[in-house]
Protein backbone atom coordinates (compact mmCIF):
# COMPACT_ATOMS: atom_id res chain seq x y z
CA UNK A 1 0.00 0.00 0.00
CA UNK A 2 1.38 3.47 -1.13
CA UNK A 3 1.47 6.13 1.68
CA UNK A 4 1.63 10.05 0.61
CA UNK A 5 4.98 11.22 1.62
CA UNK A 6 4.32 14.32 3.70
CA UNK A 7 5.62 17.29 2.72
CA UNK A 8 7.39 19.48 5.84
CA UNK A 9 7.21 22.61 3.52
CA UNK A 10 3.98 22.77 2.52
CA UNK A 11 2.44 26.52 3.39
CA UNK A 12 -0.57 29.08 3.82
CA UNK A 13 -1.04 32.30 3.80
CA UNK A 14 -2.68 33.01 7.42
CA UNK A 15 -3.86 36.34 8.91
CA UNK A 16 -2.37 37.06 12.09
CA UNK A 17 -5.83 37.51 13.82
CA UNK A 18 -5.77 33.34 13.76
CA UNK A 19 -2.52 32.24 15.09
CA UNK A 20 -2.55 30.03 17.86
CA UNK A 21 0.05 28.79 19.45
CA UNK A 22 1.70 25.63 18.12
CA UNK A 23 2.12 27.54 14.90
CA UNK A 24 4.97 27.04 13.09
CA UNK A 25 5.48 30.42 10.93
CA UNK A 26 7.75 32.48 9.25
CA UNK A 27 7.77 35.90 9.49
CA UNK A 28 9.37 36.64 5.98
CA UNK A 29 11.11 39.60 7.82
CA UNK A 30 14.72 40.68 8.25
CA UNK A 31 16.35 39.69 11.42
CA UNK A 32 16.59 43.38 12.40
CA UNK A 33 13.30 43.75 11.73
CA UNK A 34 11.60 41.73 14.74
CA UNK A 35 12.86 40.47 18.52
CA UNK A 36 12.62 36.78 17.56
CA UNK A 37 15.74 34.70 17.56
CA UNK A 38 14.52 33.33 14.30
CA UNK A 39 12.33 34.61 11.53
CA UNK A 40 11.24 31.13 11.20
CA UNK A 41 9.54 29.62 14.49
CA UNK A 42 7.39 27.49 16.31
CA UNK A 43 4.90 29.95 18.58
CA UNK A 44 5.00 29.57 21.98
CA UNK A 45 2.25 31.31 23.76
CA UNK A 46 -0.05 33.95 23.13
CA UNK A 47 2.28 36.30 24.04
CA UNK A 48 4.31 35.84 21.10
CA UNK A 49 1.22 35.98 18.99
CA UNK A 50 0.83 39.55 20.21
CA UNK A 51 4.23 40.63 19.83
CA UNK A 52 3.57 39.48 15.89
CA UNK A 53 0.23 41.74 15.69
CA UNK A 54 2.88 44.23 16.80
CA UNK A 55 4.80 43.76 13.82
CA UNK A 56 1.81 45.31 11.80
CA UNK A 57 1.59 42.54 9.88
CA UNK A 58 -1.49 41.09 7.92
CA UNK A 59 -0.73 37.67 7.46
CA UNK A 60 2.31 35.11 7.93
CA UNK A 61 3.41 32.05 6.44
CA UNK A 62 2.12 28.59 8.09
CA UNK A 63 3.44 25.58 7.59
CA UNK A 64 1.17 23.19 8.29
CA UNK A 65 2.89 19.90 8.78
CA UNK A 66 6.03 21.46 10.97
CA UNK A 67 2.84 23.13 13.30
CA UNK A 68 1.64 21.66 16.33
CA UNK A 69 -1.68 23.01 16.46
CA UNK A 70 -4.97 23.64 14.21
CA UNK A 71 -5.67 26.87 12.94
CA UNK A 72 -8.65 28.33 15.00
CA UNK A 73 -10.58 31.78 15.66
CA UNK A 74 -9.10 34.31 18.05
CA UNK A 75 -10.92 35.65 21.12
CA UNK A 76 -11.88 39.14 19.41
CA UNK A 77 -12.77 40.69 22.77
CA UNK A 78 -8.47 39.73 23.55
CA UNK A 79 -6.88 43.69 23.98
CA UNK A 80 -3.57 42.69 25.03
CA UNK A 81 -1.19 45.98 24.31
CA UNK A 82 0.37 45.87 27.59
CA UNK A 83 1.63 42.44 26.80
CA UNK A 84 2.91 43.40 23.18
CA UNK A 85 4.94 46.32 24.90
CA UNK A 86 6.57 44.16 27.63
CA UNK A 87 6.90 40.94 25.69
CA UNK A 88 8.70 42.74 22.87
CA UNK A 89 11.26 44.52 25.37
CA UNK A 90 12.04 41.54 26.89
CA UNK A 91 12.64 39.65 23.42
CA UNK A 92 14.73 42.57 22.32
CA UNK A 93 16.55 42.63 25.74
CA UNK A 94 17.11 38.06 25.16
CA UNK A 95 18.15 38.73 21.57
CA UNK A 96 20.91 41.87 22.61
CA UNK A 97 22.08 39.66 25.39
CA UNK A 98 22.76 36.49 23.03
CA UNK A 99 24.61 39.17 20.75
CA UNK A 100 26.73 39.94 23.13
CA UNK A 101 27.46 36.08 24.56
CA UNK A 102 28.33 35.69 20.60
CA UNK A 103 31.03 38.23 20.59
CA UNK A 104 32.60 37.02 24.04
CA UNK A 105 32.91 33.68 22.73
CA UNK A 106 34.38 34.66 19.27
CA UNK A 107 36.46 36.76 21.64
CA UNK A 108 37.97 33.42 23.70
CA UNK A 109 38.26 31.65 20.72
CA UNK A 110 40.26 33.76 19.41
CA UNK A 111 42.28 34.10 22.51
CA UNK A 112 42.89 29.84 22.78
CA UNK A 113 43.08 29.53 18.98
CA UNK A 114 46.31 32.30 19.67
CA UNK A 115 47.78 30.11 22.95
CA UNK A 116 47.25 26.66 21.00
CA UNK A 117 49.54 27.99 18.50
CA UNK A 118 52.30 29.03 20.05
CA UNK A 119 52.06 26.18 22.14
CA UNK A 120 52.33 24.34 18.55
CA UNK A 121 55.76 26.27 18.04
CA UNK A 122 57.05 24.54 21.99
CA UNK A 123 55.84 21.21 20.78
CA UNK A 124 57.53 21.61 17.61
CA UNK A 125 60.72 22.64 19.10
CA UNK A 126 61.17 20.28 21.53
CA UNK A 127 60.24 17.40 18.96
CA UNK A 128 63.13 18.52 16.65
CA UNK A 129 65.78 19.05 19.97
CA UNK A 130 64.99 15.20 20.48
CA UNK A 131 67.70 13.83 18.65
CA UNK A 132 70.45 17.10 19.16
CA UNK A 133 69.90 18.32 22.36
CA UNK A 134 67.92 15.55 24.02
CA UNK A 135 67.90 17.11 27.62
CA UNK A 136 67.10 20.82 26.65
CA UNK A 137 64.24 18.78 24.61
CA UNK A 138 62.98 16.88 28.15
CA UNK A 139 63.14 20.44 29.87
CA UNK A 140 60.82 21.88 26.91
CA UNK A 141 58.69 18.77 27.28
CA UNK A 142 57.91 19.28 31.12
CA UNK A 143 57.93 22.93 31.21
CA UNK A 144 54.70 22.57 28.57
CA UNK A 145 53.12 19.87 30.33
CA UNK A 146 53.50 21.91 33.50
CA UNK A 147 51.66 24.96 31.96
CA UNK A 148 48.97 22.61 30.86
CA UNK A 149 48.39 20.22 33.70
CA UNK A 150 48.53 23.35 35.96
CA UNK A 151 45.41 24.60 34.65
CA UNK A 152 43.66 21.03 35.70
CA UNK A 153 45.41 20.93 39.15
CA UNK A 154 43.45 24.13 40.26
CA UNK A 155 40.15 24.69 41.64
CA UNK A 156 37.45 25.83 39.03
CA UNK A 157 36.29 23.58 35.84
CA UNK A 158 38.52 23.01 32.96
CA UNK A 159 36.93 23.10 29.28
CA UNK A 160 37.98 21.94 26.70
CA UNK A 161 37.63 23.96 23.44
CA UNK A 162 37.91 23.36 19.54
CA UNK A 163 40.64 25.27 17.55
CA UNK A 164 39.47 25.41 13.90
CA UNK A 165 42.67 24.52 12.11
CA UNK A 166 43.24 24.13 8.02
CA UNK A 167 44.94 20.85 6.22
CA UNK A 168 48.01 22.80 5.66
CA UNK A 169 48.65 24.10 9.14
CA UNK A 170 48.37 20.09 10.91
CA UNK A 171 51.43 18.47 11.48
CA UNK A 172 52.21 15.14 14.03
CA UNK A 173 52.71 18.16 16.48
CA UNK A 174 49.15 19.88 16.41
CA UNK A 175 48.07 15.67 17.14
CA UNK A 176 51.09 15.07 19.84
CA UNK A 177 49.20 18.87 21.36
CA UNK A 178 45.66 17.06 20.86
CA UNK A 179 46.49 13.94 22.85
CA UNK A 180 48.32 15.97 25.40
CA UNK A 181 45.19 18.02 25.80
CA UNK A 182 42.32 15.25 25.73
CA UNK A 183 44.56 12.98 27.96
CA UNK A 184 44.89 15.31 30.45
CA UNK A 185 41.19 15.84 30.76
CA UNK A 186 40.81 12.43 31.26
CA UNK A 187 43.06 12.49 34.07
CA UNK A 188 41.43 15.23 35.47
CA UNK A 189 38.16 13.59 35.84
CA UNK A 190 39.96 10.20 36.94
CA UNK A 191 41.18 12.53 40.10
CA UNK A 192 44.38 11.38 39.58
CA UNK A 193 47.13 12.48 41.41
CA UNK A 194 49.37 15.86 40.61
CA UNK A 195 52.56 13.55 39.65
CA UNK A 196 50.74 10.77 37.87
CA UNK A 197 48.97 13.75 35.62
CA UNK A 198 52.44 15.15 34.51
CA UNK A 199 54.20 11.97 33.52
CA UNK A 200 50.70 11.36 31.33
CA UNK A 201 51.45 14.64 30.23
CA UNK A 202 54.69 13.65 29.12
CA UNK A 203 54.47 10.45 28.06
CA UNK A 204 51.17 11.63 25.72
CA UNK A 205 53.53 14.80 24.34
CA UNK A 206 56.01 12.18 23.72
CA UNK A 207 53.92 9.37 22.63
CA UNK A 208 54.60 9.13 19.21
CA UNK A 209 58.65 10.64 19.39
CA UNK A 210 59.90 7.23 18.01
CA UNK A 211 58.46 8.23 14.09
CA UNK A 212 61.44 10.60 13.96
CA UNK A 213 63.18 7.34 13.90
CA UNK A 214 61.12 6.17 11.00
CA UNK A 215 61.11 7.28 7.26
CA UNK A 216 58.96 10.62 6.66
CA UNK A 217 58.28 8.58 3.10
CA UNK A 218 55.86 6.29 5.48
CA UNK A 219 55.43 8.99 7.98
CA UNK A 220 53.95 11.67 5.61
CA UNK A 221 51.89 9.24 3.28
CA UNK A 222 48.34 10.11 3.07
CA UNK A 223 47.51 6.99 1.18
CA UNK A 224 46.87 3.66 2.63
CA UNK A 225 49.97 2.26 3.77
CA UNK A 226 51.31 -1.40 2.28
CA UNK A 227 51.74 -3.95 4.63
CA UNK A 228 55.46 -3.70 4.46
CA UNK A 229 55.27 0.43 5.01
CA UNK A 230 52.65 -0.81 7.95
CA UNK A 231 55.35 -2.95 9.40
CA UNK A 232 58.06 -0.78 9.95
CA UNK A 233 55.63 2.52 11.39
CA UNK A 234 54.25 0.37 13.94
CA UNK A 235 58.08 -0.56 14.79
CA UNK A 236 57.85 3.57 16.27
CA UNK A 237 56.78 2.32 20.16
CA UNK A 238 59.72 0.23 20.09
CA UNK A 239 62.00 2.84 18.75
CA UNK A 240 60.47 6.07 20.60
CA UNK A 241 60.96 3.72 24.28
CA UNK A 242 64.83 3.37 23.18
CA UNK A 243 65.58 6.73 22.31
CA UNK A 244 63.25 7.76 25.47
CA UNK A 245 65.59 5.14 27.89
CA UNK A 246 68.63 6.24 26.05
CA UNK A 247 68.17 9.95 27.26
CA UNK A 248 67.08 8.50 30.52
CA UNK A 249 65.54 11.59 31.81
CA UNK A 250 61.91 10.12 32.09
CA UNK A 251 60.13 8.72 34.64
CA UNK A 252 59.43 5.10 34.11
CA UNK A 253 55.76 5.84 33.67
CA UNK A 254 56.23 8.07 30.72
CA UNK A 255 58.21 5.36 29.07
CA UNK A 256 55.47 3.30 29.10
CA UNK A 257 52.96 5.26 27.76
CA UNK A 258 55.56 5.62 24.74
CA UNK A 259 55.73 2.38 24.16
CA UNK A 260 52.30 0.89 24.95
CA UNK A 261 50.08 3.67 23.47
CA UNK A 262 48.75 1.02 20.63
CA UNK A 263 48.56 -1.63 22.99
CA UNK A 264 44.88 -3.48 23.66
CA UNK A 265 43.78 -5.15 26.47
CA UNK A 266 42.68 -8.07 24.10
CA UNK A 267 46.12 -8.73 23.09
CA UNK A 268 45.46 -7.37 19.30
CA UNK A 269 47.87 -4.09 19.60
CA UNK A 270 51.81 -3.44 19.14
CA UNK A 271 54.14 -3.89 18.92
CA UNK A 272 54.40 -7.07 22.06
CA UNK A 273 50.76 -7.53 22.02
CA UNK A 274 50.51 -6.85 25.73
CA UNK A 275 46.99 -7.67 27.33
CA UNK A 276 44.83 -6.31 30.16
CA UNK A 277 46.90 -5.52 33.85
CA UNK A 278 50.14 -5.40 31.32
CA UNK A 279 49.37 -2.22 29.95
CA UNK A 280 49.58 0.92 32.78
CA UNK A 281 46.47 2.74 33.19
CA UNK A 282 47.86 6.14 31.87
CA UNK A 283 48.93 4.12 28.52
CA UNK A 284 45.32 3.51 28.58
CA UNK A 285 44.35 7.09 28.60
CA UNK A 286 46.50 8.28 25.74
CA UNK A 287 45.48 5.35 23.73
CA UNK A 288 42.01 6.71 24.03
CA UNK A 289 42.88 9.98 23.23
CA UNK A 290 44.99 8.81 20.49
CA UNK A 291 42.38 6.94 18.51
CA UNK A 292 40.17 10.04 19.27
CA UNK A 293 42.06 12.33 17.61
CA UNK A 294 43.27 9.87 14.74
CA UNK A 295 39.43 9.17 13.43
CA UNK A 296 38.64 13.19 13.65
CA UNK A 297 42.24 14.01 12.28
CA UNK A 298 42.99 11.34 9.86
CA UNK A 299 45.73 11.26 7.14
CA UNK A 300 43.37 12.44 4.24
CA UNK A 301 41.12 14.75 6.37
CA UNK A 302 38.20 13.68 3.46
CA UNK A 303 37.99 10.06 5.63
CA UNK A 304 37.69 12.36 8.88
CA UNK A 305 34.90 11.69 11.84
CA UNK A 306 32.18 13.82 13.20
CA UNK A 307 33.93 13.71 17.23
CA UNK A 308 30.16 12.13 18.14
CA UNK A 309 31.15 9.39 15.28
CA UNK A 310 34.56 9.10 16.98
CA UNK A 311 32.83 8.34 20.16
CA UNK A 312 30.50 5.98 18.46
CA UNK A 313 33.27 4.18 17.18
CA UNK A 314 35.25 4.32 20.84
CA UNK A 315 32.20 2.14 21.64
CA UNK A 316 31.87 -0.33 18.93
CA UNK A 317 34.84 -1.49 17.23
CA UNK A 318 37.06 -0.75 20.68
CA UNK A 319 34.70 -2.22 22.66
CA UNK A 320 37.00 -5.24 24.23
CA UNK A 321 39.67 -3.50 23.60
CA UNK A 322 39.75 -0.35 25.28
CA UNK A 323 38.71 0.10 28.98
CA UNK A 324 34.97 0.96 29.16
CA UNK A 325 35.04 2.63 32.23
CA UNK A 326 38.06 5.30 30.88
CA UNK A 327 36.14 5.94 27.81
CA UNK A 328 32.16 6.72 29.60
CA UNK A 329 35.19 8.99 31.42
CA UNK A 330 36.34 10.37 28.09
CA UNK A 331 32.53 11.17 26.63
CA UNK A 332 31.43 12.16 29.89
CA UNK A 333 34.15 15.18 29.72
CA UNK A 334 33.54 15.86 26.52
CA UNK A 335 29.95 15.15 25.73
CA UNK A 336 27.70 13.29 23.61
CA UNK A 337 27.81 16.48 20.98
CA UNK A 338 31.71 17.16 21.86
CA UNK A 339 32.43 20.85 21.15
CA UNK A 340 33.25 21.21 17.50
CA UNK A 341 30.69 19.45 16.52
CA UNK A 342 28.60 20.84 13.67
CA UNK A 343 25.01 19.74 13.97
CA UNK A 344 21.47 20.17 12.48
CA UNK A 345 18.99 20.98 14.96
CA UNK A 346 15.05 19.83 15.13
CA UNK A 347 14.05 22.93 13.52
CA UNK A 348 16.35 22.58 10.40
CA UNK A 349 18.73 24.97 11.80
CA UNK A 350 22.51 24.58 11.59
CA UNK A 351 24.88 25.49 14.02
CA UNK A 352 28.10 24.54 16.10
CA UNK A 353 28.56 23.24 19.50
CA UNK A 354 30.45 25.21 21.61
CA UNK A 355 29.92 24.49 25.04
CA UNK A 356 28.77 21.73 26.78
CA UNK A 357 27.48 21.05 30.09
CA UNK A 358 28.27 17.83 31.59
CA UNK A 359 25.21 17.54 33.60
CA UNK A 360 23.20 17.94 30.34
CA UNK A 361 25.50 16.21 27.87
CA UNK A 362 22.02 16.51 24.78
CA UNK A 363 21.81 20.02 25.67
CA UNK A 364 25.04 22.35 24.91
CA UNK A 365 25.18 25.61 23.70
CA UNK A 366 25.01 26.12 20.03
CA UNK A 367 26.56 28.77 17.84
CA UNK A 368 23.71 29.35 14.85
CA UNK A 369 24.27 29.98 11.41
CA UNK A 370 22.15 32.50 9.65
CA UNK A 371 22.68 33.72 6.81
CA UNK A 372 20.17 36.81 7.64
CA UNK A 373 22.70 37.81 10.53
CA UNK A 374 26.27 39.00 10.03
CA UNK A 375 28.89 36.48 11.11
CA UNK A 376 30.15 38.69 13.49
CA UNK A 377 26.53 39.16 15.48
CA UNK A 378 25.75 35.32 14.89
CA UNK A 379 23.60 33.85 18.07
CA UNK A 380 24.13 31.64 20.58
CA UNK A 381 20.98 28.69 21.43
CA UNK A 382 21.18 27.02 24.95
CA UNK A 383 19.24 23.91 24.19
CA UNK A 384 18.79 23.61 28.15
CA UNK A 385 16.28 26.80 27.88
CA UNK A 386 15.08 25.79 24.33
CA UNK A 387 13.40 22.04 25.24
CA UNK A 388 11.67 22.15 22.10
CA UNK A 389 14.48 22.24 20.01
CA UNK A 390 16.81 19.62 20.04
CA UNK A 391 19.95 18.16 18.14
CA UNK A 392 18.46 15.60 14.91
CA UNK A 393 21.89 15.05 13.70
CA UNK A 394 25.89 15.62 13.43
CA UNK A 395 26.98 17.17 10.02
CA UNK A 396 30.16 15.15 8.97
CA UNK A 397 32.80 17.58 7.45
CA UNK A 398 32.45 18.21 4.17
CA UNK A 399 28.96 17.91 3.39
CA UNK A 400 27.80 21.26 4.07
CA UNK A 401 28.09 24.38 1.90
CA UNK A 402 31.42 26.49 2.17
CA UNK A 403 29.33 29.41 3.44
CA UNK A 404 28.66 27.41 6.41
CA UNK A 405 32.65 27.18 7.05
CA UNK A 406 33.17 30.56 6.80
CA UNK A 407 30.68 31.56 9.26
CA UNK A 408 31.09 29.59 11.91
CA UNK A 409 34.94 29.88 11.46
CA UNK A 410 35.44 26.11 10.43
CA UNK A 411 38.28 24.40 8.87
CA UNK A 412 39.26 20.64 8.00
CA UNK A 413 41.36 20.28 11.13
CA UNK A 414 40.30 20.19 14.62
CA UNK A 415 42.93 21.41 17.46
CA UNK A 416 42.18 20.70 20.98
CA UNK A 417 43.05 23.66 24.24
CA UNK A 418 41.99 24.04 27.53
CA UNK A 419 39.76 27.30 29.20
CA UNK A 420 39.73 27.74 32.95
CA UNK A 421 36.34 28.34 34.40
CA UNK A 422 36.12 29.85 37.64
CA UNK A 423 38.55 29.23 40.47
Amino acid sequence: MNQKKVDKNKTIKLPVNKLVPGLYVDLELSWREHPFLFSRFRIKSDEEIEVIKGLDLQQVTVFLERSKAKIAEPNPEETVNLLINVSQESLWEDKKNRIEQATKYRYRRQKISHQYQETIKKVKNLTQDLKSTPANAIRDTHEVVESIAAAFDRKGEVLVNLVNLSDSGFSEYNHSLNVTVLALNIGSALGINEQQLRQLGVGAVLHDIGKILVPTTITMKKEKLTASELKVLQTHPTLGAKLANQINQLSGESVDIIEQHHEMLDGSGFPKGAKSTQISTLSQIVAIANIYDNLCNPADPKTALTPKAAMAILYAKYKNKLDGKLVQSFIQTMGVYPPGTVVQLSDESIGLVVSVDPKELLSPQILLYNPDIPANEALMLDLKEHKDISIADALKPGSYPKRIYDYLGIQERLGYFYEQQGG
